[in-house]
Formats: structure tokens, sequence, C-alpha cells
């Protein structure tokens, strides 16, 4: 399948991307963070390692990647790996919720890529300048609690400790038919808007779908092609999934591929944004303005502990403004609880 563009957003400290289909819908998102270019382990990515601890009893190792902490190593019990031996590795699960990253050997004869990775390949690069309203609007989406579903009705989407619970909501949908064939047409409609927000907000594990009733064993093995169908098209292979229970409930499990945008955006519980998050948020705000006009003096309001961020940890990011626009930016911390750019006097 063509994907046909990829939006990119370059700013002073993040670079974000949106993959579009050839429905120009986004399906996938990529965010490069400054702060963590160094030592952040990404999916795919092949690094030197050192074994530091061999674990029969989870059938792997710990190990340890230079200037990248530590990860884990599943292996077979019949290996002939010793504690302190070098080995080279490739990145097969990223670090999400506390998890240590998951490697796998990395062959060197034997180039081996994730299929969600693959569907960058091909794609026409639009650079588009920060502020981006369809860049912006495809992270939002990836980290709200509902979404609305095609044709009508609503997808609540919630993660807890031990899965992700999906609600489908019909308030506001009119369709025409049997309650049967009602119920396949948005059950199956709200399947497919979840395999696209599956990849939006790269999550994995265990998924229950409270789907619509009635549905009987032919609709449920319809609905159960469609879901894998459509999970396959955003580069998401791997998915167990179960036709619907007497309950209406179904169930499926993803592997886990790439940290989900919201632990890369939001702080623990999943709700409010990192200092670091509003203050790039604020830096986005910033360019827009200064682009917009040249010659302007601008001040950032930043919240106080994204302002704290941004002038203990961030100085970096101060010199490559300067360096761009020129001294013309003014700092200040603000009790309001989101960014804001106004003209200097």
């Amino acid at each position: 399948m063509t994907h046909n563009r990829i939006l990119r957003e370059v700013c002073i400290g993040e670079t974000r991307e949106v993959l579009l289909n050839q429905h120009g819908l986004a399906i996938a998102l990529r965010l490069s963070r400054w702060s963590d270019q160094d030592s952040r382990l990404t999916l795919g990515s092949v690094h030197e390692a050192r074994l530091r601890t061999l674990e029969p009893a989870l059938e792997g190792a710990f190990i340890e990647i230079l200037g990248k902490g530590e990860a884990f190593l599943r292996l077979p019990k019949d290996n002939k790996l010793t504690e302190g031996q070098a080995i080279t590795i490739q990145v097969a699960a990223e670090a999400r919720n506390g998890k240590l990253p998951r490697v796998i050997a990395h062959a060197k004869d034997r180039a081996s890529e994730d299929a969600s990775l693959t569907l960058w390949h091909g794609a026409v690069i639009e650079d588009v300048r920060p502020g981006d309203p369809e860049v912006a609007e495809a992270f939002e989406t990836a980290l709200a609690p509902s979404v609305q579903i095609p044709n009508g009705g609503r997808l609540h989407i919630e993660r807890t400790t031990a899965l992700c619970a999906v609600d489908i909501d019909t308030s506001g949908r009119i369709d025409k038919g049997s309650a049967a064939s009602r119920a396949l047409r948005i059950n199956k409609d709200s399947c497919t808007e979840l395999a696209r927000q599956i990849g939006l907000r790269q999550l994995g594990g265990l998924f229950v779908v409270d789907c619509v009733a009635p549905i009987n064993r032919e609709s449920g093995r319809k609905l159960q092609e469609a879901t894998q169908h459509a999970l396959i098209s955003t580069g998401i292979k791997g998915a167990n999934i179960l036709p619907p229970s007497s309950l209406g409930l179904m169930e499926m499990s993803l592997p886990w591929k790439q940290t989900p945008i919201a632990e890369r955006i939001l702080r623990p519980g999943l709700t409010q944004p990192t200092p670091e998050s509003l203050c790039l948020a604020g830096l986005r705000l910033l360019e827009a303005e200064a682009a917009a006009d040249r010659l302007q003096r601008l001040t950032l309001q930043l919240p106080a502990e994204a302002h704290l961020w941004f002038t203990g940890e961030a100085q970096s990011l101060q010199e490559a403004l300067a360096g761009k626009y020129g001294q013309r930016f003014t700092y200040e911390a603000s009790t309001n609880p989101t960014p804001n750019v106004y003209r200097t006097l």
C-alpha cells in the first residue's frame, strides 16, 4: 500500500512527523526531541552492548548499552553466551511505563525492520511551518480519550494497568436497515478507526472492545476479519483477535513495539503535559510568531515548571533560537497553565 505524504514539522527542540495514507488520514506519528537523541533506544536501531547478567529463569539476560542504559535480551536456554561478553543487538520494543526496552541479537548479515517502520518508506516528505494545524491535530487526537467514528458515533479509549478498554458510543449516529446490519456497520467502522488510533497512539498489549449488539457468529467473524485487515493496513502485525463473546466483548492482543506517545508527552498518570512538553509547545508558538514577523521582539511566557526546565536544562535551545532568529526574545515565568507569546513593547 502506498502512503503518499509525511508532514514534517522541524522546531527548535523537537521534530514532529505525521504519516498520512492515500486518503489523507494520519496513521502514524514520530517524535524526536533534542533531549533524548543521545540516550533513547528507538525501535529497529542497532547497538553494541555488553551482556551483564544471565537470567535462566527469565529465559534471557540483562545487557548494558554504552550511554543508553539497560535492556532485556530474550535468549534460548541452550545459548552459548557468557556474562561480560560483547554482543550486537537490535531494539525490538522500546521502553514503556517503567519496563525496560526489549532487544534481540542482531545478525549483521540479515537486516530486519519492523512493519510499522517500513510504512514510512517511499512517502513524500512535506516540510511544514511550526504550529502546522494538521500536525497539531494528529498529535492532539493521539492523546484524546475519545474520538469520532467515521459515519457517526464516538470511540472511547481508556488505558488501564492491565489492558486497554474500548467502548463504542452510537450517540448521534443514524443508520438504516435491520438492527443486525446497523450493529455490524458501526462495529466495523469503530474497529477500523481503532486500528488507526492504535497506530497513532503506539499502543500494544491486551484490548477489550465492547461491541454494539446484536452480534451473531457470522457477523462476529466478519468483524474479526475486518479488524485484522485494518491493523495490517496500518503496519500492525502479529495481532491475535478473538471473535466477540456472547456478551459482545471482542478481545485482542498486540505486540508492544514503541513507547506510547502519551508517555512521551504527558506526566505519569497521563493527564497533564510534562514541563518539557509545555516548554516545547511554547517554543512552537514563539517560532510561529517569529516567522510571521521577522523584526518584532517577542516575549514567551511559560508555566513556572516549564520555565524552570527551559532555563535550567535547555540552555542549548536558547542559543539555537538566538542563532536562528537573533536576540529578540524574552522569556518569563507565568502562573498560567499554558504557554503564551506576546509582542514586546
